[in-house]
């Protein structure tokens, strides 16, 4: 083209919404997720979808709404014309699923439509129907409070878009993809969607959300999953997650919501994800719905015209908020497999030959039986990580946060029993520190009082280190001390708590990375492992454990005995 005869011109409006069209409607699929929040954002309690091969010859989506009165129904054609925004200030906090104005009429653009609508309270509806955005027909009818919208023939007027649809059953499981988040969002509403006549997806409105997840994943499923349930700084956190044996081989069936909506959010996914990361194969995926909570003002949905993602103000909080609400509800025993009495009653019996040098890693020479939770020892890796193996898996743990656990519980049984846990220092070691320094370790006295320190002259310019936790008796008092300062200063520490203060000597005393071990000290270390409460997560929430699955490996290479 001759660049001299180049006119900027204005799009004729047919032309502007067959574009739009195609950002909002990308496939069948795209169109009924879009109905489907419109009815919701309507109050409907019942939404009825009929499709016929997948939604490509028809999506009829039917509620009970509120409906539209006959002036507003012509309205909701046009672009960008909503009543689910007034002003510049609701665009700040939106409360609904859909708000920019354009899904209805960028879906009528490329399809033959007919819209009917009955406002509550009226007794008469109004009837739009027409083809490529264009009303060709207006009828007043009889009709229920609600609305109904039909379309057909998706894409016939854009051949382009039309040839990459895919075979019915391709475009119906996309489609039930995009409404099965829906249906768990909103356990209120009843939805049923039937696709060529036989039903597809039967979901009872509900009162609670264990039903509706039983009504779309199937009730087995729905009686397994643990309950999660988490309110801090002004975020809540609440769903179902699945114990580590109930797993897929696929992440459809995590579904996160933000304020009702299902969001795609690779970071919040990957949140959740880690905490599961110790528990299961990574090729391996849990079942998740997590409901996330959170003032509309806090997050921006006006990211995408899909409206798929979304942006938080304070996106760590939200992630960590997530990743923390998840494991807490993994950090139960009906979590962790049954691995018989714990070792605590086999304490006194004699140490087998040759493990002498285990005195100092682990505290006792007591022999404890082999476990079968992370099975039989094969090694070390790098000098960090013990490498075991079972009958269907390979696990690779650290060795720093498995002895940081192990130790972890030992002290916590220690402090209940009442026994001694200070060694005192020979020569008492003066420290001089900066006030704030000062100021953060008498905020921290009394739970590091009761783990074994001593001290003397907190809250002057020197203080004093006349005992430490036996435990830390190797450990330089001043270099303790120091650690102390940043562990307890660091970011989100909160409120001193013994937990927290004991997990700081657990650390401090464990066995570090980069450390070769005997062959015994491993096996007593994976044995000890086996009989704690929390095998999984060291006391600062770091997994332990990652796992490979035999079953994967012999797949890879082709093995098939």
């Amino acid at each position: 083209m001759d660049p001299a005869t180049i006119k900027i011109r204005r799009l004729p409006d047919h032309l502007v919404n067959k574009i739009a069209a195609g950002e909002v409607v990308e496939r069948p699929a795209s169109a009924v997720k879009e109905l489907v929040e419109n009815a919701l954002d309507a109050g409907a309690l019942t939404v009825t979808v009929d499709l016929r091969d997948g939604g490509s010859a028809l999506i009829r989506v039917t509620d009970d709404g509120m409906g539209m009165t006959a002036d507003e129904l012509p309205l909701a054609l046009e672009r960008h014309a909503t009543s689910k925004l007034a002003r510049d200030e609701d665009l700040d906090a939106i409360a609904t699923l859909g708000f920019r104005g354009e899904a209805l009429a960028a879906i009528c653009a490329v399809s033959r439509f007919t819209l009917t609508s009955c406002a509550r309270g009226a007794s008469q509806g109004l009837r739009l129907a027409g083809e490529g955005g264009t009303v060709k027909q207006r009828l007043e009818v009889p009709a229920d409070s609600g609305t109904s919208v039909e379309v057909r023939d998706l894409f016939f007027n854009t051949p382009a878009r039309l040839k990459f649809l895919k075979s019915s059953a391709t475009e119906l499981s996309a489609s039930l993809r995009a409404l099965t988040p829906l249906a768990l969002a909103h356990p209120q509403t009843h939805v049923r969607v039937a696709n060529n006549g036989r039903a597809v997806l039967t979901a009872p409105a509900a009162t609670e959300l264990r039903p509706r997840v039983g009504a779309v994943w199937g009730h087995d499923v729905a009686a397994r999953l643990l309950a999660v349930d988490r309110t801090e700084h002004g975020v809540g956190v609440r769903g179902l997650i699945s114990p580590p044996d109930l797993a897929r081989g696929n992440r459809d069936e995590i579904v996160l919501i933000v304020n009702g909506r299902p969001v795609r959010d690779p970071a919040l996914l990957q949140a959740t994800l880690d905490a599961y990361r110790p528990l299961l194969p990574r090729d391996r995926f849990p079942v998740v719905l997590l409901a996330i909570t959170l003032a509309e003002a806090d997050v921006d949905v006006n990211v995408h015209p899909t409206k798929a993602w979304v942006r938080f103000r304070h996106p760590r909080l939200i992630y960590e908020m997530v990743a923390t609400a998840t494991l807490g509800g993994l950090r139960r025993p009906a979590v962790i497999p049954d691995v018989g009495p714990r070792g605590d009653d086999r304490l006194d019996e004699a140490a087998p030959a040759g493990v002498a040098e285990q005195t100092a890693l682990f505290g006792v020479t007591a022999a404890l039986e082999p476990r079968t939770l992370f099975g039989r020892v094969l090694g070390q890796v790098q000098d960090t990580f013990v490498v075991s193996t079972s009958d269907e898996e390979v696990f690779f743990l650290d060795q720093h946060v498995a002895h940081e656990r192990v130790l972890f519980e030992r002290l916590q049984h220690e402090l209940r029993d009442g026994i001694p846990a200070a060694q005192a220092l020979l020569f008492p070691e003066p420290l001089e520190l900066p006030p704030a320094s000062c100021a953060l370790l008498e905020r921290w006295r009394a739970p590091l009082e009761r783990l074994g320190f001593a001290f003397e002259g907190l809250g002057t310019a020197t203080v004093v280190v006349r005992a430490v936790p036996a435990l830390l008796k190797g450990n330089e008092p001043k270099r303790l001390i120091e650690a102390a300062v940043d562990e307890f200063g660091g970011p989100g520490v909160g409120e001193p708590t013994l937990d927290r203060a004991l997990a700081f000597v657990a650390c401090r005393a464990a066995v570090k990375a980069n450390m070769p071990l005997g062959r015994e000290e491993m096996d007593r270390l994976v044995a000890e492992l086996s009989t704690t409460e929390t095998p999984y997560f060291c006391p600062h929430g770091r997994p332990i454990v990652s796992r490979v699955s035999l079953h994967d490996i012999r797949r890879e290479l082709k093995r098939t005995w």
